[in-house]
């Protein structure tokens, strides 16, 4: 078997290592290969797409990098062991460092299109297993403008977490909090503050939803979203737009869900096999995930507090008093006795 045909396999039906795997297994590109094209998404912004519909990189420039955005100078950049173009001359700790700590090899701060400050949480084991699968890439030679980003100033509003101990993993709760975290569930299913910008989110509605994104191939989280105490007299509103849903049990939420139901929205990209997701779930990623690390995620989800917070994406967008954006069921949402509890 080619070095190609085994990562082709592991892009498209690749199996975890466990948290309890023995220690010489826990760090392999294997595992690397999981995380890199699940929960990490790694690859939909350094490759190049062939399928934007469904984000899907080209299998023959894997990991080669990419332009983001020409307006704001983002880079993704060429990952492969091409010593010219890509990461070949990069040593493991630097790779390590970009990943969890968003300081590039050459020293210089990442801009937040990284989502270092989700990976901060990578075991030990976890980023070195990373590392080991970019290194099993084919080299590939790609170069790509070496512009500074426009925001490259950007500084996380939160600091950084610590790398999750492998004890941790050993559970089912703290599996689906790490994963969790990895996956960024929290930040797509929480509205933003009122005045914040799309790195921030609602602390008192972690989990409501309320988060809106554009109806292009790529669902983009839409750039300028102010939020509102009350509704103002004019509103231009985009044309279309997705919300993201409530996930908590309250009844505004999914308390009907099992893990079943759950396992089968995200293996099919639909809600209970019938309701199509929109793409702006990026459930075509989280589907290569083990039953195991889906009904850990699936727990933890659970064991968040109930907000009562409804949402549709199939009723009329109108005022919600509890994210002061504009949503289907907005209207049916009670204002908040306080916004003092509305952590920037």
């Amino acid at each position: 078997m080619t070095v190609r045909a085994v990562l082709v396999g592991l892009a498209v039906g690749i199996v975890g290592a466990t948290a309890t795997a023995p220690a010489e297994e826990r760090v392999s590109a294997t595992r690397g290969g999981y995380l890199a094209h699940g929960v990490c998404e790694c690859f939909e912004c350094h490759s190049p797409l062939r399928d934007e519909s469904l984000v899907e990189p080209d299998p023959s420039k894997l990991g080669a990098g990419d332009i983001l955005d020409r307006k704001t100078r983002q880079v993704a950049p060429n990952l492969t062991p091409d010593p010219e173009t890509g990461a070949g001359r990069w040593t493991d700790a630097q790779l390590i460092r970009a990943i969890r700590d968003g300081i590039g090899h050459d020293g210089r701060r990442l801009s937040l299109v990284m989502p270092y400050p989700a990976f901060s949480v990578l075991t030990d084991d976890d980023v070195r297993s990373i590392v080991a699968y970019l290194r099993a890439l084919p080299p590939v030679r790609n170069a790509l403008p070496k512009w500074v980003p426009a925001d490259v100033a950007e500084r996380p509003h939160e600091p950084l977490e610590k790398p999750f101990t492998p004890e941790k993993l050993t559970t089912k709760l703290g599996r689906g909090e790490y994963l969790v975290h990895l996956a960024k569930c929290v930040h797509c299913h929480s509205a933003r503050p009122l005045n914040g910008t799309k790195r921030e989110h609602r602390f008192d509605l972690e989990f409501a939803g309320g988060r809106r994104f554009e109806t292009t191939p790529t669902f983009d989280e839409l750039e300028e979203d102010p939020g509102f105490v009350s509704p103002p007299a004019t509103m231009p509103e985009p044309k279309s737009f997705v919300t993201s849903p409530n996930l908590t049990t309250d009844p505004s939420g999914i308390p009907y869900y099992d893990e079943n139901i759950f396992i089968q929205t995200i293996r099919t990209g639909k809600v209970a096999g019938v309701r199509p997701l929109t793409r702006a779930m990026l459930w075509f990623e989280f589907r290569k995930l083990t039953d195991e690390d889906l009904k850990a995620i699936f727990a933890y989800i659970r064991s968040r507090p109930p907000q009562k917070h409804r949402v549709s994406n199939t009723d009329p967008p109108t005022f919600c008093p509890v994210c002061g954006r504009y949503h289907g069921l907005g209207d049916l949402n009670a204002a908040p006795e306080s916004t003092e509890a509305r952590k920037p």
